[in-house]
């Protein structure tokens, strides 16, 4: 089996909500997806996605796809998909970083290895161990009263983990938070994400005001040494996620005992390849983990969600459902969602098909 062709499509996601909101004055209503499309010499089809949350929450952008993939593709045409690790050696020496545009190309070849198998990419990455994952909800920032019907709506949907984002001035989040923790339920998970928003005297005193809350803190500060600061000496656990950008990031947060959970986005990573290794670290180590990515329709829920279902439940914090944000899917077949679990289906690779119809044209070709 050999890569024949590299097909790129791009399409824009909606928010269902009224706005994305973060911390930062971040704010959005849509969001760029791309899908990479493998063809091989027999036939065959992988699928992959990649959609940033914008261009200033991670060093990704969706505007640089295209020029990704002009360094990329060559190096990938001609190739066996099913060689993962080869394809990603391919790749870095094409191409230094842009972590997130390999993850398209690493992802629909793990969709084709699957496929080529006839099993579901799960049990390639392991096996199913969590055959219906607890999934989060976001809480996007607003006032007080948003907030406090979108909590009651995901609850009412039987969601039990919600992400609530914070990110105004300190003491304001405090009250926000206060206010809202009345209604917090005995079995419900919190996490405050604060992204990278505070100095680390604000996160600290903000831990210490409200240490009688059950919650986590999710990178109150922007940089890694602050947020390891606050782990050390706040009163809440501390769950790591934009100051973790490599397999090394990883192993240095272990060993200075860092963070009590962590956030994997597999775009972010490179793809399933390399998420899969700091997925096995962090479960060896003890640190629980959200699986999730950025943002994307159904086709990257599914590979997370692969990678999720792949991972022994008490190494799983909780996982979410980004096609279920949006107003419109790129693909059928897209993990199942009810009373706030999700649950995959046993079909081969990744189990999605794009929609065509909803994705148009190509942007672009390799070979031209």
């Amino acid at each position: 089996m050999r890569i024949e062709r590299l097909t790129l499509y791009t399409a824009e996601l909606h928010y269902a909500g009224a706005a994305y909101a973060f911390a930062g004055g971040r704010s959005y209503r849509a969001f760029t997806s791309s899908v990479v499309t493998l063809t091989t010499d027999d036939g065959r089809q992988g699928f992959g996605e990649v959609c940033p949350c914008g261009p200033n929450y991670m060093p990704a952008f969706a505007g640089g796809m295209p020029s990704c993939l002009e360094q990329l593709a060559p190096a990938v045409l001609g190739a066996d998909p099913r060689q993962t690790l080869a394809i990603n050696a391919r790749m870095d020496q094409a191409l230094c970083g842009h972590a997130y545009a390999k993850a398209a190309i690493d992802l629909a070849c793990w969709d084709l290895l699957g496929k080529s198998a006839g099993v579901p990419v799960y049990i390639l990455l392991g096996g199913l161990l969590s055959d219906a994952m607890p999934l989060h909800r976001i809480v996007p920032l607003a006032d007080a009263d948003s907030m406090t019907r979108d909590l009651a709506g995901f609850r009412a949907d039987g969601f039990r983990h919600f992400q609530i984002k914070l990110g105004h001035a300190m003491a304001d989040d405090g009250a926000l938070l206060r206010e809202l923790a009345v209604a917090k339920q005995p079995d419900e998970i919190w996490v405050g994400d604060v992204n990278g928003a505070w100095r680390r005297d604000e996160a600290l005193r903000f831990s210490r005001s409200l240490a009688d809350l059950d919650i986590y803190l999710e990178q109150p500060c922007a940089s890694y040494e602050a947020c390891r600061s606050v782990r050390r000496l706040g009163c809440h656990p501390v769950k790591l996620d934009e100051s973790i950008n490599s397999l090394a990031d990883v192993r240095r947060a272990l060993e200075d005992d860092a963070m009590d959970a962590m956030s994997l986005k597999v775009s972010k990573f490179g793809g399933l390849t390399r998420s899969r290794v700091i997925r096995d670290l962090c479960v060896d180590a003890g640190i629980p983990l959200t699986i999730e990515d950025a943002w994307g329709s159904g086709i990257a829920t599914a590979a997370y969600a692969h990678l999720a279902a792949s991972t022994p439940p008490s190494g799983l914090l909780n996982t979410t459902d980004l096609h279920g944000y949006n107003t419109v899917q790129l693909a059928t077949g897209a993990p199942q969602v009810s009373d706030g679990r999700m649950v995959l289906s046993d079909r081969a690779g990744l189990g999605v098909e794009p929609d065509f119809s909803v994705l148009g044209q190509p942007v672009r070709q390799w070979p031209a």
